[in-house]
């Protein structure tokens, strides 16, 4: 029982890991940049859902206006500081948005202030009964809402137009100028739409642990899902978060438990801390040593 409630929460955990890394994915196959800013894309989107939801305004539209914020705050960071910067190295780029997640973190600090708040309650209270598990409904709402959103975003990136222009210009950004394709609009769309998916996914965070300032760490847990998933597969982003929220679940209920009573048997160690924390970094240094490019990434070769 124990190993199928882990597990549930491990999907339903890593379910709002992939429709983070969806975001980050998108902006690297358009622009080539890692956006280390994304965490705090999914942490503001949280404080702003809450704001919304402060005002009573039904938690569909609430979450609906603070994605459509984050989306407009998407496109202007584009738009007004890394537009700016279309010339620069792209470790310069990567250390602005480093420099973004910094400030946004101190403007929600400045706001919200340092304590974990309470998110109201957008879902259902109260649990179903699966096989003799209790899963809440706030599992199984974020699971259902991430999953459903991922899914619809990879269908829409596939076969519309707008995702067609996006997949062109991600793929060669001088064939996409020749035929007509508005680049620099496809890149704010990009990042627009990355900021969208990051606002839900915090706010889905905030229903399942609270909201706090370290909802913006989320943003370094989403980066070895992309890296193990692949840096340019938006399928490999979701089936790696997946995996990686379920690798975490098992190691905090089962894996650390057992160490801890193993070195308190065989020495006076207590703790091994949070151990359910390194597995993501071991799991991208193993994947970077196996196989650079990721599960579903290509093997780019470069001409010098």
């Amino acid at each position: 029982m124990l190993g199928l409630q882990l597990a549930i929460a491990g999907v339903a955990t890593g379910s709002v890991y992939a429709l983070i890394a969806l975001g980050i994915v998108l902006i690297y196959k358009c622009s080539g940049v890692v956006n280390f800013a994304q965490g705090a894309y999914a942490m503001l989107g949280a404080y702003i859902s809450y704001f919304m939801l402060r005002l009573h305004l039904p938690a569909v539209v609430a979450v609906l206006a603070a994605m459509a914020i984050m989306a407009v705050i998407g496109a202007a960071t584009e738009r007004l500081i890394l537009r700016r910067m279309l010339k620069a190295q792209i470790v310069s780029v990567m250390m602005v948005t480093l420099g973004l997640l910094i400030f946004f973190r101190a403007l929600c600090l400045a706001v919200w202030g340092p304590d974990q708040i309470a998110f109201p309650q957008i879902f259902p209270a109260g649990s179903i009964d699966f096989a003799g598990v209790y899963i809440t409904y706030n599992y199984v709402a974020a699971f259902a809402l991430a999953t459903t959103l991922s899914v619809a975003f990879l269908c829409f990136y596939q076969f519309t137009a707008i995702g067609l222009m996006q997949r062109c210009t991600a793929d060669n950004t001088r064939a996409a100028l020749a035929i007509g394709i508005h680049v620099s609009n496809q890149i704010s769309i990009a990042w627009a739409a990355s900021a969208a998916l990051a606002g839900l996914g915090g706010a889905l965070l905030a229903t399942l642990g609270g909201l706090s300032l370290t909802i913006s760490d989320i943003g370094l847990v989403a980066f070895p899902v992309i890296v193990v998933g692949g840096l340019d597969s938006l399928v490999g982003a979701l089936i790696a978060g997946f995996l990686l929220g379920v690798l975490e679940a098992f190691t905090e209920g089962m894996l650390t438990p057992a160490l801890e009573t193993v070195l308190r048997k065989f020495t006076s160690i207590d703790s091994v801390g949070a151990l359910q924390q390194v597995i993501p970094y071991a799991l991208l240094v193993l994947m970077l040593l196996l196989r650079p490019q990721g599960i579903f990434g290509r093997r780019g070769v470069e001409r010098v």
